[in-house]
């Protein structure tokens, strides 16, 4: 029975290895801009710092943007907002992305969303 258990710990290593290599890219610009996100709002909720802070979905795809992401993408120039850093966050603050009446900035403070129009501080 141990070769069954290496053999799973040999499969999933190559499948990791194939994501990395292959997606290598695309995942240090999410854990990059990740970082960003995490000195910019320090001691938020973990989720907001993932990839639905400015995707739509939890696996961020190019043109799957939501209005924040919309909003960031504006301000940086299509193509540009693969690495975001703490002054491009910081630019659009002022802005109020999902009309709710409150700034970006001020949503992050209040740890709502600036998405989402039903998350307000």
């Amino acid at each position: 029975m141990w070769w069954r258990s290496s053999a799973r710990a040999s499969l999933v290593g190559i499948v990791v290895g194939l994501l990395v290599w292959g997606g290598g890219s695309a995942a240090q610009a999410t854990m990059e801009n990740g970082k960003a996100l995490k000195e910019a709002y320090p001691g938020k909720d973990p989720k907001s710092y993932g990839c639905k802070a400015c995707h739509q979905n939890a696996v961020g795809k190019k043109g799957d943007l939501n209005a924040y992401g919309q909003a960031l993408q504006a301000s940086k120039g299509e193509g540009n907002a693969k690495k975001l850093t703490v002054e491009d966050l910081r630019a659009v603050e002022a802005q109020d992305s999902d009309k709710d009446g409150a700034s970006n900035g001020q949503e992050w403070q209040a740890g709502t969303n600036p998405s989402d129009p039903a998350s307000k501080p």
